[in-house]
């Protein structure tokens, strides 16, 4: 026999696509079926601010202008629009 709660899930994904509310659905599909994981720990690290400037640091590093001069040219015409 089904627990009450399969049932409910199930009977509120069958009234969701029977009404035709994707949003309801997909709400409803997602609290069953999909987990949420979280990254806790990168390289040592679970302060969400350190791991943000590792992040930061990474991607300065990884993505380097290989002009320096044009680059700078399309910062300041960026930051002027």
């Amino acid at each position: 026999m089904p627990n009450a709660a399969v049932v409910s899930y199930s009977n509120d994904l069958h009234d969701a696509l029977l009404c035709k509310n994707g949003a309801v659905f997909w709400k409803c599909w997602r609290s069953i079926f999909e987990t949420v994981s979280k990254c806790v720990e990168v390289e040592q690290c679970c302060n969400a601010n350190n791991i943000a400037n590792k992040f930061a640091c990474h991607f300065s590093y990884a993505y380097k202008a290989n002009d320096e001069q044009q680059a700078e040219f399309l910062r300041k015409e960026y930051v002027l629009l």
